[in-house]
Protein backbone atom coordinates (compact mmCIF):
# COMPACT_ATOMS: atom_id res chain seq x y z
CA UNK A 1 0.00 0.00 0.00
CA UNK A 2 1.41 3.37 -0.99
CA UNK A 3 1.89 6.22 1.46
CA UNK A 4 -0.73 8.29 -0.37
CA UNK A 5 -3.30 5.49 -0.01
CA UNK A 6 -2.47 5.07 3.67
CA UNK A 7 -2.81 8.83 4.23
CA UNK A 8 -6.19 8.92 2.48
CA UNK A 9 -7.49 5.94 4.46
CA UNK A 10 -6.16 7.45 7.69
CA UNK A 11 -7.87 10.78 7.12
CA UNK A 12 -11.10 9.05 6.06
CA UNK A 13 -10.98 7.00 9.27
CA UNK A 14 -10.35 10.12 11.34
CA UNK A 15 -13.22 11.98 9.62
CA UNK A 16 -15.49 8.95 10.19
CA UNK A 17 -14.59 8.83 13.88
CA UNK A 18 -15.25 12.55 14.28
CA UNK A 19 -18.56 12.30 12.41
CA UNK A 20 -19.61 9.24 14.43
CA UNK A 21 -18.70 11.00 17.68
CA UNK A 22 -20.63 14.12 16.73
CA UNK A 23 -23.64 12.07 15.60
CA UNK A 24 -23.64 10.13 18.86
CA UNK A 25 -23.38 13.33 20.90
CA UNK A 26 -26.23 14.96 18.95
CA UNK A 27 -28.38 11.83 19.30
CA UNK A 28 -27.82 11.57 23.04
CA UNK A 29 -28.50 15.28 23.60
CA UNK A 30 -31.63 15.08 21.46
CA UNK A 31 -32.85 11.97 23.29
CA UNK A 32 -32.24 13.54 26.67
CA UNK A 33 -33.99 16.74 25.63
CA UNK A 34 -36.97 14.78 24.23
CA UNK A 35 -37.28 12.80 27.46
CA UNK A 36 -37.17 15.97 29.53
CA UNK A 37 -39.70 17.75 27.30
CA UNK A 38 -42.08 14.75 27.38
CA UNK A 39 -41.90 14.52 31.15
CA UNK A 40 -42.38 18.25 31.60
CA UNK A 41 -45.35 18.25 29.25
CA UNK A 42 -46.97 15.43 31.20
CA UNK A 43 -46.35 17.19 34.51
CA UNK A 44 -47.51 20.48 33.04
CA UNK A 45 -50.73 18.84 31.85
CA UNK A 46 -51.43 17.34 35.27
CA UNK A 47 -50.76 20.65 37.03
CA UNK A 48 -53.02 22.38 34.49
CA UNK A 49 -55.81 19.89 35.19
CA UNK A 50 -55.44 20.47 38.92
CA UNK A 51 -55.65 24.23 38.46
CA UNK A 52 -58.64 23.76 36.16
CA UNK A 53 -60.36 21.73 38.88
CA UNK A 54 -59.60 24.48 41.38
CA UNK A 55 -60.96 27.16 39.06
CA UNK A 56 -64.03 25.06 38.15
CA UNK A 57 -64.77 24.41 41.83
CA UNK A 58 -64.66 28.14 42.48
CA UNK A 59 -66.93 28.68 39.45
CA UNK A 60 -69.34 26.09 40.84
CA UNK A 61 -69.37 27.86 44.19
CA UNK A 62 -69.93 31.33 42.76
CA UNK A 63 -72.56 30.23 40.19
CA UNK A 64 -74.30 28.04 42.80
CA UNK A 65 -74.42 30.84 45.31
CA UNK A 66 -75.86 33.18 42.66
CA UNK A 67 -78.53 30.64 41.68
CA UNK A 68 -79.53 30.00 45.30
CA UNK A 69 -79.89 33.72 45.88
CA UNK A 70 -81.65 34.64 42.61
CA UNK A 71 -83.05 31.40 41.24
CA UNK A 72 -81.92 32.52 37.75
CA UNK A 73 -82.14 29.57 35.28
CA UNK A 74 -79.14 30.93 33.39
CA UNK A 75 -77.01 30.56 36.50
CA UNK A 76 -78.34 27.03 36.96
CA UNK A 77 -77.30 26.19 33.39
CA UNK A 78 -73.87 27.68 34.10
CA UNK A 79 -73.57 25.54 37.21
CA UNK A 80 -74.45 22.41 35.23
CA UNK A 81 -71.93 23.26 32.53
CA UNK A 82 -69.21 23.90 35.14
CA UNK A 83 -70.11 20.59 36.84
CA UNK A 84 -69.70 18.68 33.57
CA UNK A 85 -66.36 20.33 32.99
CA UNK A 86 -65.36 19.52 36.58
CA UNK A 87 -66.27 15.86 36.09
CA UNK A 88 -64.41 15.68 32.76
CA UNK A 89 -61.30 17.22 34.32
CA UNK A 90 -61.48 14.77 37.20
CA UNK A 91 -61.71 11.80 34.82
CA UNK A 92 -58.86 13.13 32.66
CA UNK A 93 -56.67 13.62 35.74
CA UNK A 94 -57.45 10.06 36.76
CA UNK A 95 -56.36 8.76 33.32
CA UNK A 96 -52.85 10.24 33.58
CA UNK A 97 -49.84 7.96 34.17
CA UNK A 98 -49.41 8.35 37.89
CA UNK A 99 -47.36 6.75 40.60
CA UNK A 100 -49.12 4.95 43.46
CA UNK A 101 -48.84 8.08 45.61
CA UNK A 102 -50.21 10.17 42.76
CA UNK A 103 -53.17 7.80 42.32
CA UNK A 104 -53.86 8.01 46.04
CA UNK A 105 -53.85 11.80 45.93
CA UNK A 106 -56.06 11.89 42.82
CA UNK A 107 -58.48 9.49 44.54
CA UNK A 108 -58.58 11.86 47.50
CA UNK A 109 -59.33 14.74 45.11
CA UNK A 110 -62.07 12.71 43.44
CA UNK A 111 -63.65 11.84 46.79
CA UNK A 112 -63.54 15.47 47.91
CA UNK A 113 -64.95 16.55 44.53
CA UNK A 114 -67.73 13.97 44.74
CA UNK A 115 -68.61 15.06 48.28
CA UNK A 116 -68.56 18.71 47.16
CA UNK A 117 -70.67 17.96 44.06
CA UNK A 118 -73.17 15.91 46.10
CA UNK A 119 -73.80 18.64 48.65
CA UNK A 120 -74.08 21.26 45.92
CA UNK A 121 -76.55 19.13 43.97
CA UNK A 122 -78.70 18.71 47.09
CA UNK A 123 -78.78 22.47 47.60
CA UNK A 124 -79.59 23.13 43.96
CA UNK A 125 -82.39 20.58 43.95
CA UNK A 126 -83.84 22.14 47.12
CA UNK A 127 -83.76 25.57 45.51
CA UNK A 128 -85.54 24.25 42.44
CA UNK A 129 -88.26 22.82 44.70
CA UNK A 130 -88.82 26.35 46.01
CA UNK A 131 -87.30 26.07 49.46
CA UNK A 132 -86.37 29.24 51.36
CA UNK A 133 -83.41 31.03 49.76
CA UNK A 134 -81.82 32.48 52.93
CA UNK A 135 -82.00 29.12 54.69
CA UNK A 136 -80.35 27.39 51.70
CA UNK A 137 -77.74 30.09 51.57
CA UNK A 138 -76.80 29.41 55.20
CA UNK A 139 -76.49 25.70 54.41
CA UNK A 140 -74.47 26.62 51.33
CA UNK A 141 -72.04 28.62 53.44
CA UNK A 142 -71.75 26.07 56.19
CA UNK A 143 -71.86 22.76 54.33
CA UNK A 144 -70.62 23.48 50.81
CA UNK A 145 -67.80 25.84 51.70
CA UNK A 146 -66.38 23.33 54.18
CA UNK A 147 -66.40 20.72 51.36
CA UNK A 148 -64.76 23.30 49.13
CA UNK A 149 -61.95 23.76 51.63
CA UNK A 150 -61.46 19.97 51.75
CA UNK A 151 -61.29 19.91 47.94
CA UNK A 152 -58.76 22.77 47.98
CA UNK A 153 -56.62 20.92 50.50
CA UNK A 154 -56.71 17.76 48.35
CA UNK A 155 -55.79 19.82 45.29
CA UNK A 156 -52.99 21.56 47.23
CA UNK A 157 -51.63 18.15 48.28
CA UNK A 158 -51.64 16.98 44.68
CA UNK A 159 -49.90 20.20 43.55
CA UNK A 160 -47.24 19.84 46.26
CA UNK A 161 -46.69 16.24 45.20
CA UNK A 162 -46.23 17.36 41.61
CA UNK A 163 -43.82 20.10 42.67
CA UNK A 164 -41.72 17.63 44.67
CA UNK A 165 -41.84 15.26 41.69
CA UNK A 166 -40.61 18.04 39.43
CA UNK A 167 -37.80 18.84 41.85
CA UNK A 168 -36.79 15.18 41.92
CA UNK A 169 -36.99 14.97 38.15
CA UNK A 170 -34.83 18.09 37.79
CA UNK A 171 -32.23 16.52 40.07
CA UNK A 172 -32.42 13.27 38.10
CA UNK A 173 -32.09 15.07 34.79
CA UNK A 174 -29.19 17.11 36.18
CA UNK A 175 -27.37 13.88 37.06
CA UNK A 176 -28.18 12.49 33.62
CA UNK A 177 -26.76 15.62 32.00
CA UNK A 178 -23.59 15.35 34.07
CA UNK A 179 -23.21 11.70 33.10
CA UNK A 180 -23.76 12.65 29.49
CA UNK A 181 -21.18 15.44 29.79
CA UNK A 182 -18.66 13.00 31.26
CA UNK A 183 -19.40 10.50 28.50
CA UNK A 184 -19.11 13.15 25.79
CA UNK A 185 -15.84 14.45 27.23
CA UNK A 186 -14.60 10.85 27.34
CA UNK A 187 -15.66 10.42 23.73
CA UNK A 188 -13.92 13.68 22.85
CA UNK A 189 -10.78 12.47 24.63
CA UNK A 190 -10.95 9.17 22.74
CA UNK A 191 -11.33 11.00 19.43
CA UNK A 192 -8.41 13.28 20.33
CA UNK A 193 -6.27 10.25 21.21
CA UNK A 194 -7.30 8.56 17.96
CA UNK A 195 -6.42 11.72 16.03
CA UNK A 196 -3.09 11.99 17.85
CA UNK A 197 -2.39 8.32 17.15
CA UNK A 198 -3.16 8.68 13.45
CA UNK A 199 -1.15 11.90 13.26
CA UNK A 200 1.77 10.23 15.09
CA UNK A 201 1.63 7.24 12.73
CA UNK A 202 1.71 9.45 9.65
CA UNK A 203 4.37 11.66 11.22
CA UNK A 204 6.49 8.51 11.60
CA UNK A 205 5.83 7.57 7.98
CA UNK A 206 6.68 11.10 6.86
CA UNK A 207 9.81 11.13 9.04
CA UNK A 208 10.88 7.77 7.65
CA UNK A 209 10.23 8.95 4.10
CA UNK A 210 12.10 12.17 4.83
CA UNK A 211 15.07 10.26 6.26
CA UNK A 212 15.01 7.96 3.24
CA UNK A 213 15.00 10.98 0.96
CA UNK A 214 17.82 12.54 2.96
CA UNK A 215 19.85 9.34 2.73
CA UNK A 216 19.17 9.11 -0.99
CA UNK A 217 20.16 12.76 -1.37
CA UNK A 218 23.34 12.21 0.65
CA UNK A 219 24.11 9.10 -1.40
CA UNK A 220 23.58 11.01 -4.64
CA UNK A 221 25.80 13.84 -3.39
CA UNK A 222 28.46 11.31 -2.40
CA UNK A 223 28.13 9.65 -5.79
CA UNK A 224 28.48 13.00 -7.54
CA UNK A 225 31.45 13.91 -5.36
CA UNK A 226 33.04 10.52 -6.03
CA UNK A 227 32.41 10.89 -9.74
CA UNK A 228 33.97 14.34 -9.76
CA UNK A 229 36.91 13.01 -7.76
CA UNK A 230 37.37 10.07 -10.09
CA UNK A 231 37.19 12.35 -13.09
CA UNK A 232 39.78 14.65 -11.53
CA UNK A 233 42.10 11.73 -10.80
CA UNK A 234 41.62 10.24 -14.24
CA UNK A 235 42.15 13.61 -15.88
CA UNK A 236 45.28 14.24 -13.82
CA UNK A 237 46.82 10.76 -13.84
CA UNK A 238 46.06 9.94 -17.47
CA UNK A 239 47.01 13.33 -18.88
CA UNK A 240 50.65 13.05 -17.91
CA UNK A 241 51.20 9.52 -19.30
CA UNK A 242 49.31 10.39 -22.46
CA UNK A 243 51.55 13.44 -22.87
CA UNK A 244 54.60 11.27 -22.33
CA UNK A 245 53.39 8.74 -24.93
CA UNK A 246 52.72 11.51 -27.42
CA UNK A 247 56.13 13.05 -26.84
CA UNK A 248 57.97 9.73 -27.11
CA UNK A 249 56.00 8.77 -30.20
CA UNK A 250 56.97 12.09 -31.82
CA UNK A 251 60.63 11.48 -30.95
CA UNK A 252 60.45 7.95 -32.33
CA UNK A 253 59.02 9.34 -35.54
CA UNK A 254 62.02 11.63 -35.95
CA UNK A 255 64.66 9.36 -34.38
CA UNK A 256 67.01 7.30 -36.53
CA UNK A 257 69.04 5.71 -33.71
CA UNK A 258 67.68 2.20 -33.02
CA UNK A 259 68.84 2.14 -29.36
CA UNK A 260 67.14 5.43 -28.59
CA UNK A 261 64.00 4.20 -30.32
CA UNK A 262 64.04 1.16 -28.05
CA UNK A 263 64.34 3.43 -24.98
CA UNK A 264 61.39 5.44 -26.18
CA UNK A 265 59.38 2.27 -26.81
CA UNK A 266 60.24 0.90 -23.35
CA UNK A 267 59.08 4.12 -21.73
CA UNK A 268 55.87 3.97 -23.74
CA UNK A 269 55.27 0.39 -22.54
CA UNK A 270 55.82 1.43 -18.90
CA UNK A 271 53.54 4.40 -19.31
CA UNK A 272 50.79 2.28 -20.85
CA UNK A 273 51.19 -0.23 -17.97
CA UNK A 274 50.69 2.64 -15.53
CA UNK A 275 47.56 3.71 -17.39
CA UNK A 276 46.33 0.12 -17.46
CA UNK A 277 46.84 -0.16 -13.69
CA UNK A 278 44.85 3.02 -13.10
CA UNK A 279 41.98 1.85 -15.30
CA UNK A 280 41.92 -1.57 -13.62
CA UNK A 281 41.81 0.13 -10.23
CA UNK A 282 38.81 2.16 -11.33
CA UNK A 283 37.10 -1.00 -12.59
CA UNK A 284 37.82 -2.83 -9.32
CA UNK A 285 36.25 -0.01 -7.32
CA UNK A 286 33.21 0.01 -9.60
CA UNK A 287 32.68 -3.75 -9.28
CA UNK A 288 33.09 -3.59 -5.49
CA UNK A 289 30.50 -0.83 -5.23
CA UNK A 290 28.13 -2.80 -7.48
CA UNK A 291 28.59 -6.01 -5.43
CA UNK A 292 29.94 -7.94 -8.45
CA UNK A 293 33.55 -8.37 -7.36
CA UNK A 294 34.78 -11.68 -8.80
CA UNK A 295 37.23 -14.13 -7.26
CA UNK A 296 38.64 -17.44 -8.52
CA UNK A 297 39.77 -19.06 -5.25
CA UNK A 298 41.99 -22.09 -5.15
CA UNK A 299 45.05 -23.53 -3.38
CA UNK A 300 47.94 -21.04 -3.48
CA UNK A 301 51.39 -21.93 -2.11
CA UNK A 302 52.78 -19.09 -0.05
CA UNK A 303 56.34 -19.95 -1.17
CA UNK A 304 55.37 -19.51 -4.82
CA UNK A 305 53.63 -16.22 -4.10
CA UNK A 306 56.71 -14.90 -2.29
CA UNK A 307 59.05 -15.96 -5.10
CA UNK A 308 56.97 -14.04 -7.64
CA UNK A 309 56.81 -10.97 -5.41
CA UNK A 310 60.55 -11.15 -4.82
CA UNK A 311 61.26 -11.20 -8.56
CA UNK A 312 58.94 -8.23 -9.07
CA UNK A 313 60.23 -5.96 -6.30
CA UNK A 314 63.89 -6.84 -5.75
CA UNK A 315 65.03 -4.61 -8.65
CA UNK A 316 62.98 -1.68 -7.29
CA UNK A 317 64.31 -2.23 -3.77
CA UNK A 318 67.88 -2.39 -5.06
CA UNK A 319 67.41 0.80 -7.05
CA UNK A 320 66.23 2.60 -3.91
CA UNK A 321 68.95 0.92 -1.77
CA UNK A 322 66.32 -0.63 0.47
CA UNK A 323 66.77 -4.15 1.83
CA UNK A 324 63.85 -6.45 1.01
CA UNK A 325 63.55 -9.40 3.39
CA UNK A 326 61.11 -12.33 3.17
CA UNK A 327 60.39 -14.50 6.21
CA UNK A 328 58.03 -17.42 6.96
CA UNK A 329 57.75 -19.63 10.02
CA UNK A 330 57.75 -22.89 8.02
CA UNK A 331 57.60 -24.20 4.49
CA UNK A 332 54.53 -25.52 2.75
CA UNK A 333 51.90 -22.98 3.77
CA UNK A 334 48.99 -23.10 1.32
CA UNK A 335 46.09 -20.63 1.36
CA UNK A 336 42.71 -20.89 -0.31
CA UNK A 337 42.59 -17.67 -2.33
CA UNK A 338 42.60 -16.03 -5.74
CA UNK A 339 46.29 -16.02 -6.67
CA UNK A 340 46.20 -12.90 -8.88
CA UNK A 341 44.24 -10.92 -6.33
CA UNK A 342 46.59 -11.88 -3.49
CA UNK A 343 49.55 -10.81 -5.66
CA UNK A 344 47.70 -7.54 -6.27
CA UNK A 345 47.38 -6.95 -2.51
CA UNK A 346 51.02 -7.87 -1.81
CA UNK A 347 52.18 -5.67 -4.69
CA UNK A 348 50.24 -2.73 -3.35
CA UNK A 349 51.52 -3.12 0.21
CA UNK A 350 55.14 -3.71 -0.86
CA UNK A 351 54.98 -0.85 -3.37
CA UNK A 352 53.77 1.54 -0.68
CA UNK A 353 56.38 0.28 1.80
CA UNK A 354 59.22 0.81 -0.71
CA UNK A 355 57.80 4.20 -1.67
CA UNK A 356 57.87 5.54 1.89
CA UNK A 357 61.04 3.81 3.14
CA UNK A 358 64.14 6.00 2.92
CA UNK A 359 67.48 4.82 1.50
CA UNK A 360 69.23 2.27 3.72
CA UNK A 361 65.93 1.15 5.23
CA UNK A 362 64.35 -2.27 5.44
CA UNK A 363 61.09 -3.76 4.17
CA UNK A 364 60.12 -7.17 5.54
CA UNK A 365 57.45 -9.51 4.19
CA UNK A 366 56.41 -12.32 6.57
CA UNK A 367 53.88 -15.17 6.63
CA UNK A 368 53.00 -17.14 9.77
CA UNK A 369 50.34 -19.68 10.56
CA UNK A 370 47.58 -18.42 12.89
CA UNK A 371 45.17 -21.27 13.63
CA UNK A 372 43.24 -22.07 10.46
CA UNK A 373 44.55 -18.90 8.77
CA UNK A 374 47.79 -17.47 7.49
CA UNK A 375 48.89 -14.07 8.75
CA UNK A 376 50.74 -11.91 6.20
CA UNK A 377 52.63 -8.77 7.27
CA UNK A 378 54.53 -6.05 5.43
CA UNK A 379 56.75 -4.04 7.77
CA UNK A 380 58.87 -0.99 6.79
CA UNK A 381 61.23 1.41 8.50
CA UNK A 382 59.69 4.53 7.07
CA UNK A 383 58.16 7.49 8.94
CA UNK A 384 55.06 5.51 9.97
CA UNK A 385 51.49 6.79 9.87
CA UNK A 386 50.24 9.61 12.13
CA UNK A 387 47.87 8.04 14.71
CA UNK A 388 44.97 10.27 13.68
CA UNK A 389 45.20 8.88 10.12
CA UNK A 390 45.45 5.16 10.96
CA UNK A 391 41.66 4.70 10.92
CA UNK A 392 41.39 6.24 7.42
CA UNK A 393 44.25 4.71 5.41
CA UNK A 394 41.84 2.15 3.86
CA UNK A 395 39.27 4.79 2.88
CA UNK A 396 38.61 5.41 -0.77
CA UNK A 397 40.53 8.42 -2.13
CA UNK A 398 42.38 8.97 1.14
CA UNK A 399 43.44 12.59 0.76
CA UNK A 400 46.09 12.91 3.46
CA UNK A 401 48.79 10.90 1.69
CA UNK A 402 50.39 13.82 -0.09
CA UNK A 403 50.07 16.11 2.95
CA UNK A 404 51.57 13.54 5.34
CA UNK A 405 54.25 11.95 3.17
CA UNK A 406 54.75 14.41 0.36
CA UNK A 407 53.84 11.71 -2.18
CA UNK A 408 50.65 11.73 -4.28
CA UNK A 409 48.81 8.58 -5.28
CA UNK A 410 45.38 7.62 -6.56
CA UNK A 411 44.13 6.79 -3.07
CA UNK A 412 42.60 3.52 -4.33
CA UNK A 413 45.28 0.91 -3.67
CA UNK A 414 44.58 0.27 0.01
CA UNK A 415 40.83 0.58 -0.52
CA UNK A 416 40.97 -2.15 -3.18
CA UNK A 417 43.30 -4.27 -1.03
CA UNK A 418 40.80 -4.12 1.81
CA UNK A 419 37.98 -5.13 -0.54
CA UNK A 420 39.97 -8.11 -1.86
CA UNK A 421 40.90 -9.42 1.58
CA UNK A 422 37.38 -9.01 2.99
CA UNK A 423 35.97 -10.77 -0.09
CA UNK A 424 38.16 -13.75 0.87
CA UNK A 425 36.70 -13.68 4.39
CA UNK A 426 39.90 -12.25 5.85
CA UNK A 427 40.81 -9.08 7.71
CA UNK A 428 43.33 -6.31 7.00
CA UNK A 429 44.67 -3.61 9.32
CA UNK A 430 47.56 -1.21 9.84
CA UNK A 431 49.55 -0.08 12.86
CA UNK A 432 52.78 1.72 13.70
CA UNK A 433 55.82 -0.17 14.92
CA UNK A 434 57.25 0.83 18.34
CA UNK A 435 60.69 1.53 16.87
CA UNK A 436 59.35 3.45 13.89
CA UNK A 437 57.79 2.49 10.58
CA UNK A 438 54.44 0.93 9.77
CA UNK A 439 53.12 -2.61 9.60
CA UNK A 440 50.27 -3.71 7.32
CA UNK A 441 48.80 -7.13 8.11
CA UNK A 442 46.08 -9.31 6.64
CA UNK A 443 44.78 -12.85 7.02
CA UNK A 444 43.72 -15.49 4.48
CA UNK A 445 42.15 -18.90 5.13
CA UNK A 446 44.39 -21.98 4.89
CA UNK A 447 43.59 -24.51 2.15
CA UNK A 448 42.20 -27.63 3.80
CA UNK A 449 42.00 -29.62 0.61
CA UNK A 450 42.74 -29.17 -3.09
CA UNK A 451 39.78 -27.67 -4.90
CA UNK A 452 38.98 -27.19 -8.57
CA UNK A 453 39.07 -23.42 -9.17
CA UNK A 454 35.66 -22.07 -10.11
CA UNK A 455 34.67 -18.51 -10.71
CA UNK A 456 32.92 -17.07 -7.67
CA UNK A 457 31.17 -13.76 -7.30
CA UNK A 458 31.48 -12.24 -3.86
CA UNK A 459 29.05 -9.51 -2.82
CA UNK A 460 30.49 -7.00 -0.43
CA UNK A 461 28.08 -5.24 1.87
CA UNK A 462 29.03 -1.59 1.94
Amino acid sequence: MTFETKAKLGYVLLAFLLAAGMAYAIHRLSSLADEQVAYLRAEEREVTLVEQMRWQSELLISAGRGYIISGDPALFAEVQHAKRRFDETTRELRSQSLSPVGHELVTSVQQSAADFAGIQQQLLDARRRGENGPQLLRRFDTELLSRSRGLDEALDGLVEYKESGLANQYAKESKARRRLEVGLFGLLGGLVLAGVGIAWYFARLLGRAFRTEEQALDASRDAIATRDEVMAIVAHDLRNPLGAIMMRASLMRDESDVLKMRDHAALIVNTVARMDYLIKSMLDVATMDAGRFSLIPGPCAVDVLFEEIKELFEPLAASKRVTLEIERDHEGLVVHADRERVLQVLSNLLGNALKFTPRGGHVTLTATRDGDRTLFSVRDTGPGIPPEHLAHVFDRFWKEEEQVFGVKGTGLGLFIAKGIIEAHGGRIWAKNEPGGGARFSFTLPLAIETRIPTATTVSRQR
